[in-house]
């Protein structure tokens, strides 16, 4: 396990339970670390489909799939 994965499980989690788009500088200060950190994590769970981004004043992140439907394993593997 590695500290990757942490920020990757936390942020998710984060963004399951707020239901809404958020930049990485609120991500980032929720999980205590960098944003260009957290940007760098979510890119890779982007590209799994586990995330969807948005761009613009209203954009950031959110959860692409169910949160229930997201297990550690995807999140590992991403």
């Amino acid at each position: 396990m590695t500290a990757e994965f942490l920020v990757a499980a936390h942020a998710l989690v984060l963004l399951h339970h707020r239901k809404e788009y958020l930049t990485s500088e609120e991500i980032a200060k929720n999980v205590c670390t960098n944003p260009a950190r957290v940007r760098k994590i979510l890119s890779k769970l982007r590209k799994h489909d586990l995330i969807l981004t948005k761009n613009g004043v209203e954009g950031g992140y959110a959860v692409g799939k169910d949160g229930g439907a997201i297990t550690l394993r995807d999140v590992f593997v991403a």
